[in-house]
């Protein structure tokens, strides 16, 4: 099997040290978030999936004091300008879960975006971006950005699909959905993930106004886990993104489900559903030595290793629970 960080990718520069694959995204002149690099981005996801030596990806700007500046308006206009009525949002919908059915034949993306025009390439590029986010949040990979420059509509988008976010305290990043400055609202799942993040009333705000804020008010906001120095924004990121590698796959994939796909439950299905994930995460293999390690320490300690000598536990050097 070819290994993630071998892949050939168009916008995106590849380097693996241990388990932490850094993902630098290169589409000059300004980053935008291009039908290529979402493609890019929907190859770098799946293949992550099916490599065990991967467990955590951080995603950074390539260009200097650029991270994914917006989506691109070119790919934009080629939808936007087509002569069309107006079409209301519940005509638009059926249209769209019909479109999304075709698009899961084999090979049809790839047609529709070589012949489709504007509107096809257009479509495609939607569904890879909803896949593709999605697979992220159901993935025993943990998704790290290093937010190194702007984080606007569409590229804001692709750092909340993040599971955490760093940013350098610099002037020049800055984040925000700007799509209603351009007459749109965000399509790249901004309105979701905002609410999930900040609640409904910032997240209206921040929707309707557009205007970009800073890298310390979107820490302020909670849409940003951590802010850190310009020059220590990466090897911050890669110490985070080295010690969650280690956490097993399985329970990394069953975590991220129950919380970011929990809320669409009721609260009896969504206990029930964590209820399952816990059961299961305690049937791996790496559940067992995880046991019988705990107990050593236990014995040796005279107390719970997780306040009597919780280091190695938490660094994942404890017990490898990498293997599922």
């Amino acid at each position: 099997m070819t290994r993630t960080a071998d892949l050939t990718l168009e916008t995106i520069e590849l380097e693996q040290d241990g388990r932490v694959l850094t993902a630098r995204i290169v589409a000059p002149p300004l980053n935008f978030v291009t039908i290529a690099v979402v493609r890019d981005l929907d190859r770098l996801t799946a293949a992550a999936d099916r490599d065990d030596s991967v467990g955590a990806i951080i995603l950074t700007g390539g260009l200097p004091g650029r991270f994914l500046t917006h989506a691109d308006p070119r790919a934009l206009t080629g939808m936007i300008e087509l002569p069309h009525p107006f079409v209301p949002a519940r005509v638009a919908a059926p249209l769209l879960r019909a479109g999304s059915l075709a698009l899961r034949i084999p090979g049809a993306a790839d047609t529709i975006e070589r012949v489709g025009g504007g509107l096809g390439a257009g479509l495609v590029w939607g569904h890879r971006w909803k896949r593709t986010t999605l697979r992220m949040n159901r993935s025993g990979v943990v998704y790290l950005a290093a937010i190194n420059g702007p984080a606007l509509g569409g590229g804001h988008e692709i750092a909340l699909a993040c599971d955490l976010r760093y940013a350098a305290d610099a002037e020049h990043v800055q984040f925000g959905q700007i799509e209603s400055l351009a007459n749109l609202i965000p399509g790249g799942g901004g309105t979701q993930r905002l609410i999930r993040l900040v609640g409904a009333a910032k997240a209206i705000e921040l929707t309707l106004e557009g205007a970009p804020v800073s890298a310390q008010e979107a820490h302020r906001l909670g849409l940003v886990h951590h802010l850190t120095t310009p020059d220590q924004l990466l090897p911050e990121t890669h110490t985070t993104a080295t010690r969650l590698a280690a956490r097993n796959p399985v329970v990394v994939a069953e975590a991220k489900r129950a919380i970011y796909f929990g809320t669409d439950k009721s609260l009896a299905r969504a206990l029930d559903a964590e209820q399952a994930a816990f059961v299961s995460t305690g049937t791996t293999p790496a559940a067992t030595r995880t046991t019988h390690a705990f107990f050593d320490d236990l014995d040796r300690l005279g107390d719970t290793p997780f306040l009597a000598d919780p280091k190695p536990w938490i660094n994942g050097t404890r017990i490898d629970q990498t293997t599922r």
